[in-house]
């Protein structure tokens, strides 16, 4: 998000600065699915053609065209770093303010030290966990969800580009797959990460590929654990997005639950239209805040609303996974049961 928002505003005359931890040229490798809503943005910085001919289409929209597209991280990255300021290898470790408590700049802290960077506006797009977001005093509310998640991820590309299936008890099991590799993913039993990875590869392989065939050529291609990740995801929503000199955006925003497929191509959509908001008041950050976030609000609220995994939380009586669906595997406890939302 963060590199898309300054490409953007250096297509509108401004002279954004990038903070980014990673070293140059390097980024986890994994699969990205860019959703129609970032479609826009992308074609607007020149990078759609690229994306559309190095990805894999996923479903169809009302015109013809792909409702998402799978492709490598790293070439959406390439092309949007290009030209652009970014200072390599760094992380914001403190937001300066004036007598007024406004935030006039940010402490990027790298190997030679620390930098302080004037700013009209800070942007954090640091993920949900965002350090910038809680410097700038920006409440956030986390929603555990009810279940667990495994993943995976394989340098085996499968046949679709996309599956997903639900389960008896409401929960779900997919696929993503670009021309270099698949990931897969599945709501568990909460149990902590030695209890989900306990039974083993094989076990793994063969209850994928029997709940969900299309993913079989992936997940036959692990050949341990070291490539199966668990986790406990929270959804998260922020009451309000931006105070005076700061603003968040994508991810540390707001994070949807997996079966949404949205949360890239909205936090793409973000950068768009907070380029756009700065642009119309290119001498009032704050001015271009408040028009964002009445620009923006209503289109995220309501995938905020409408996420499946939210309404989970709501304590609904729903069915027990089946004895072949549940991970870890073992005997179906009841018929029936109330899922709650665990305690913070």
């Amino acid at each position: 998000m963060g590199l898309t928002l300054a490409r953007l505003l250096r297509m509108r005359g401004e002279a954004p600065v990038v903070v980014e931890r990673m070293p140059e040229g390097i980024h986890v490798r994994r699969g990205f699915m860019l959703g129609h809503h970032g479609y826009d943005a992308m074609a607007e910085v020149g990078l759609m053609e690229t994306i559309r001919s190095a990805g894999r289409p996923i479903g169809t929209q009302p015109d013809g065209s792909s409702a998402a597209i799978a492709i490598d991280v790293g070439t959406v990255l390439q092309g949007l770093a290009t030209d652009l300021s970014i200072m390599f290898e760094h992380s914001v470790g403190a937001l300066e303010r004036d007598p007024s408590g406004r935030v006039t700049g940010a402490v990027a802290e790298g190997p030679d030290g620390a930098t302080t960077i004037p700013c009209d506006l800070v942007v954090a797009c640091d993920g949900i966990r965002s350090r910038v977001r809680e410097m700038a005093g920006l409440a956030a509310d986390f929603a555990p969800m009810a279940e667990g998640k495994i993943e995976w991820m394989s340098p085996v590309p499968t046949p679709e580009s996309f599956a997903m299936a639900y389960l008896s008890n409401g929960g779900h099991i997919g696929l993503l797959s670009w021309p270099e590799g698949s990931f897969g993913w599945r709501t568990t039993d909460r149990v902590g990460r030695e209890g989900a990875l306990a039974p083993g590869i094989e076990t793994l392989i063969d209850q994928w590929s029997t709940l969900l065939p299309a993913a079989t050529e992936g997940v036959a291609s692990l050949d341990s654990m070291e490539r199966v990740f668990y986790s406990e995801p929270e959804l998260l929503s922020c009451p309000r997005w931006w105070t005076p000199g700061a603003v968040v955006i994508g991810d540390a925003a707001h994070f949807f639950g997996p079966e949404t497929g949205a949360s890239a191509g909205i936090g793409i959509g973000d950068a768009h239209a907070l380029a756009a908001a700065i642009a119309a008041n290119p001498d009032d950050p704050d001015r271009a805040c408040t028009d964002y976030e009445a620009w923006r609000g209503p289109v995220v609220r309501s995938f905020e609303q409408m996420d499946p995994g939210r309404r989970r939380l709501l304590g609904a009586a729903i069915p027990e996974a089946t004895s072949v669906e549940r991970w870890p595997p073992g005997e179906v406890c009841g018929a029936s049961a109330v899922r709650k939302r665990p305690a913070p």
